[in-house]
């Protein structure tokens, strides 16, 4: 079979008014199957759900049928028709549930629903309604020759986009405002990078800890009832969780989860990262991974070039050492001494060193004799009436409470970056700073070096 012969690909029909009303939404959308949901997403598909229940809807002089589906070979388009209405002539209906407005790629979408119909009823369609939900109202669309060339050159702009694997630069206005992918797409942030905006406000933590399930009960099991998870032991249940009220399950020890049970959280997107009875990270069950394989090939070329893979290595130690001086001296204020001075001048120094690197052997040097610095004065910094202390860092397994403390959330930190890599499209096994291991996520550890001080 010959190139020419292999099925093509089809773009949705509602990803041409994506394309047009911000780019950077359609490529993660459609290239990486980006799948976030708010409140806004969900109310939209309630309310699809609710037409769909009605296939077919008869007025007098109108037949309404629902939920149609359409493909064009010619445009490379396939979809669904929210709604195919007879009466005298016939028409699509677009269902949106916002307000009412000069909405072009809301027109965009139903003319080139249009368009796909024309070529599978082989009949001129004119017009047709969107149907605003808040304003309860239909606003007609003429199918102008204006109307149909955007929806042309849309369409052309969509697969540009999908061919070169090129993220668009985000738009970074009012129509972030509630996007779902808005944590993903960082607008503000990107762009200051870029150079191109203000700083972005300082965002807060965006782990919500109600919504994450922690099991460490040695011998917990965890099944799957309707859809709701139930954690038990010995016969007795321990635990009720409906599966809507979760984003994540963390598992630590000797915890079983069922078959039953890790299909549903796969299937609700809910990812379960496993610990060890020490509180390691050991791996992760996670929802299918981006496709953006283009992303990933890139980010290994860049592990296998020296130079390069030396200059992001610099930047994860010199922030590390940054953020170490930087609480050192947060402390200062009221735990000021001799060997506190000493630690963040040497702090100063390595941070400044590590800039300078030449090798990534001396860089890890470095990176080491600047956290022994830290180290050094940590046990001076913890409150005086509290009944441990801290001697030095030690770890598989730490020996006292406060190292038990740090590798918990070490781990916990070392999950979330997994996560983040993994929504990114990274690789997080392939790193700079840390080696390649079998069963390391290198790449994590490296994004998790700059806020070990802000978790230790």
């Amino acid at each position: 079979m010959s190139a020419g012969e292999l099925e093509r690909d089809y773009l949705p029909i509602s990803a041409v008014a994506e394309v047009l009303y911000c780019p950077r939404n359609f490529y993660y959308r459609v290239t990486e199957g980006a799948r976030e949901q708010n409140h806004h997403v969900l109310q939209g598909k309630f309310e699809e759900e609710r037409r769909e229940e009605r296939e077919t809807v008869s007025r007098p002089g109108t037949v309404q049928r629902r939920g149609q589906m359409i493909a064009s070979e010619r445009l490379r388009l396939i979809g669904i028709v929210d709604a195919l209405e007879e009466r005298n002539d016939i028409y699509p209906v677009e269902y949106k549930k916002g307000e009412a407005g000069d909405k072009i790629h809301d027109q965009v979408q139903l003319c080139a629903q249009a368009m796909v119909l024309e070529e599978v009823l082989d009949r001129p369609i004119q017009q047709g309604y969107v149907y605003y939900g808040e304003s309860r109202i239909r606003v007609p669309v003429e199918f102008t020759e204006d109307l149909r060339e955007l929806v042309l050159k849309t369409i052309d702009t969509a697969f540009r986009i999908l061919e070169s694997g090129e993220i668009p630069e985000p738009v970074n206005d009012v129509r972030c405002t509630g996007c779902s992918l808005q944590e993903r797409c960082l607008p503000s942030e990107v762009q200051f990078l870029h150079k191109k905006g203000e700083a972005p406000t300082r965002p807060l933590p965006g782990v919500n800890l109600g919504r994450v399930l922690y099991v460490d009960e040695p011998g917990a099991y965890i099944r799957k009832s309707g859809e709701r998870l139930v954690v038990t032991k010995d016969q007795t249940t321990l635990r009720e969780i409906p599966a809507v009220n979760l984003d994540e399950v963390v598992l630590a020890g000797q915890v079983n989860l069922s078959t039953s049970a890790h299909r549903m959280l796969l299937e609700h997107e809910i990812p379960v990262s496993f610990l060890s009875p020490h509180g390691n990270y050991e791996g992760r069950l996670q929802p299918a991974c981006s496709r953006n394989a283009v992303l990933r090939i890139a980010q290994v070329q860049v592990h296998l070039d020296p130079a390069a893979r030396l200059q992001l290595a610099r930047q994860f130690v010199a922030g590390k050492l940054a953020n170490m001086r930087t609480v050192l001296v947060r402390h200062r204020r009221t735990h000021n001494s001799e060997e506190l001075v000493r630690a963040i001048r040497e702090l100063s120094a390595s941070a400044e060193r590590a800039t300078g690197a030449t090798e990534l052997a001396v860089l890890r040097g470095i990176e080491g004799m600047g956290s022994r610095h830290y180290f050094s004065v940590l046990n001076s910094l913890l409150r005086p009436d509290l009944p441990f202390a801290f001697e030095r860092r030690t770890r598989r397994p730490p020996t006292d409470p406060v190292n038990a403390l740090l590798s918990f959330a070490y781990a916990l930190l070392t999950k979330e970056a997994v996560a983040a890599l993994g929504v990114a499209g990274l690789d997080p096994y392939v790193g700079f700073l840390h080696e390649a291991k079998y069963g390391r996520p290198a790449l994590a550890l490296d994004l998790v070096e700059e806020f070990r001080p802000h978790h230790g």
